[in-house]
């Protein structure tokens, strides 16, 4: 009977034994936070361009996978561009439109802004201006700056959430 009992306590200790490996040991890694993302908006306005001048802006935003990839990226005045991760605007535009912004679509892993100027001839002046915001925040505040003839201005800049 002596016996009976200490199995029945080793067959208890052992079934606790083995709940608690269950309960903790299985238990499921800690989720991590989702990596946070971020809006862009970016104004532009340029003036005074003259034949021989070069202007280029380059406005790109991606995610860290293929996830952007068939959708639409950004607005344009307005007007969604579709699934263009990285828009252009160069001296054509610029005479047609002094002015642009444009803002993405949907929140980005990460945005990147390629700002470049040459002025060609010595003649005439080049004012540009560039604003970008990060979530309705200024990040990068460009106003009314000047390019002379014969000189050139060039910029990257690279925004991530913060």
């Amino acid at each position: 009977m002596e016996t009976t009992r200490v199995k029945r306590i080793i067959f208890s200790l052992c079934l606790m034994a083995i709940a608690g490996l269950i309960f903790t040991g299985c238990s499921k890694d800690d989720p991590k936070p989702a990596a946070r993302k971020i809006s862009m908006k970016v104004t532009i306005t340029v003036t005074g361009l003259a034949e021989g001048d070069q202007v280029d802006f380059g406005i790109g935003a991606g995610n860290h996978d293929a996830s952007q990839y068939g959708a639409p990226v950004w607005k344009i005045n307005g007007v969604t561009q579709g699934n263009e991760d990285h828009i252009l605007l160069g001296v054509q535009e610029f005479r047609a439109n002094q002015t642009y912004v444009l803002e993405t679509v949907k929140p980005f892993d990460f945005g990147s802004l390629n700002a470049s100027c040459i002025n060609g001839l010595e003649a005439n002046t080049i004012t540009m201006s560039y604003k970008v915001e990060v979530d309705g925040k200024a990040e990068t505040n460009v106003e009314n700056l000047v390019i002379a003839g014969g000189q050139s201005h060039n910029k990257n800049y690279s925004y991530q959430a913060k």
